[in-house]
């Protein structure tokens, strides 16, 4: 993989993440918000870098600059944005 690509893939994971966590944390207080962000990154921020590095290999890198084209407008995360693809994120 070349490192433009692998770059790719982990700048459309980081941003994806904080898109779901901005999501998920949209009502809450600024320190449940933390809390919420904490609890998930530790249960789940691996598996989720893991599970998307894997799927995401398979695209060409400007298919890869779409999608985080799409992230950045849409304010959406990867699961999202595969879904609308036809590809949904199992978990």
């Amino acid at each position: 993989m070349s490192q433009i690509k692998a770059d790719l893939i982990c700048e459309i994971i980081r941003l994806s993440q904080t898109n779901l966590l901005d999501k998920k944390c949209a009502n809450m207080s600024c320190e449940t918000q933390e809390q919420v962000a904490v609890d998930w990154i530790r249960k789940n921020a691996a598996d989720y870098r893991v599970d998307f590095q894997t799927r995401l290999n398979t695209y060409s890198a400007s298919r890869l600059g779409e999608i985080l084209r799409d992230l950045t407008e849409s304010g959406k995360d990867l699961n999202d944005i595969l879904k609308e693809n036809g590809s949904v994120h199992r978990g």
